[in-house]
């Protein structure tokens, strides 16, 4: 029972999310880059009402953290920093 509950809870919410193509993400002028298997969720992640750009990446696991210094409809990423706790990187499972 439980498995066909998960089951039909992910199908409905795979349903749900639609990815449409929005162009290409620029990070100094330039494509951006975080390595392999990145993974990008934008999120107004520091309350200024921009949606900023989380990436978690496979190197290491750390999660950079690119400030929306444009707007919503135009953002533009000029700098980034890991994220951290108050003892180290805050990171994802990698490998």
């Amino acid at each position: 029972m439980f498995l066909q509950s998960l089951s039909l809870i992910t199908a409905l919410l795979l349903q749900m999310v639609e990815f449409t193509y929005q162009g290409t993400v620029l990070y100094q002028g330039q494509k951006l880059d975080v390595g392999s298997y990145a993974a990008p969720l934008m999120v107004d992640w520091d309350g200024d009402g921009l949606q900023d750009l989380l990436a978690g990446q496979y190197d290491e696991g750390r999660i950079r953290f690119f400030p929306n210094s444009g707007t919503n409809e135009t953002p533009v990423f000029n700098e980034f920093q890991y994220l951290m706790d108050g003892t180290g990187y805050l990171s994802v499972p990698n490998g």
